[in-house]
């Protein structure tokens, strides 16, 4: 798996369960990157439920990093792409 593959996947993951939730991505080198979900507060515990395993069956199997951290988009707006 590719790390923009992973990217995708984390991302559909969060959208299924928080289809409002707004992403934005930072890549910090080529196997490491960082998701953020901007989603309503009610959503947080599913996105970490979500996207928890994932993510570290990406690490321990493809060697690749990818965090998602949760921002409860009323008390802090995503920034601009």
């Amino acid at each position: 798996m590719t790390l923009d593959e992973a990217i995708e996947d984390i991302k559909g993951r969060i959208l299924n369960v928080s289809p409002e939730a707004v992403i934005r991505v930072i890549r910090a080198s080529g196997e490491e990157a960082s998701i953020r979900a901007y989603a309503a507060a009610n959503h947080e515990q599913a996105i970490k439920d979500a996207t928890r395993e994932p993510t570290f069956e990406m690490l321990t199997n493809d060697g690749l990093d990818v965090q998602v951290i949760f921002y409860d988009i009323a008390t802090s707006l995503p920034p601009a792409e």
